[in-house]
């Protein structure tokens, strides 16, 4: 295997983790819980971290290299829970918030507020479809422009 298949590889089985273990835990692992559980070294997941984050599949903290977003995963609390089953799990915006019952294929509450007039809204997620509630979600942000700075949109 030459050093590209190597990353590639690499990258693989780093993607692998990190959403096995956000799936399991509700955020994802940090640098040291990776290199631990892989046997990797710091360096080598730092760096995998990087590339995948240049790739739009993980999104890093500023300053530290530590996962901020693994979408729909969130790292940090935000507006946006989602409940399955026993676990939490904050969600980027309303948007991830409904995609994590569709990656786990399992049904949720979302916890959230009306982008309309802010009032709680709580949503639900049964057997894959979004059951009717009162309030709106809001993309202010059409999808082809998210990634134009997506901490911030």
């Amino acid at each position: 295997m030459d050093a590209e298949q190597e990353k590639v590889a690499l990258d693989k089985e780093i993607r692998y983790h990190v959403y096995d273990y956000v799936m399991r835990e509700g955020v994802p692992p940090t640098i040291t819980e990776t290199s631990s559980a892989l046997a990797r070294s710091p360096d080598e997941v730092r760096t995998s971290f990087q590339r995948l984050a240049d790739e739009h599949i993980f999104v890093l903290q500023k300053g530290n290299g530590e996962i901020l977003m693994a979408n729909p995963f969130s790292a940090v609390p935000t507006p946006f829970i989602v409940k399955v089953r026993n676990q939490s799990y904050y969600g980027n915006c309303i948007w991830d918030a409904m995609g994590i019952p569709a990656m786990l294929k399992q049904d949720a509450t979302i916890e959230a507020s009306c982008g309309c007039c802010s009032t709680a809204m709580s949503l639900k997620v049964t057997n894959g479809s979004l059951e009717e509630a009162r309030g709106l979600a809001h993309f202010a942000i059409p999808a082809a422009h998210w990634w134009d700075d997506i901490v911030f949109n």
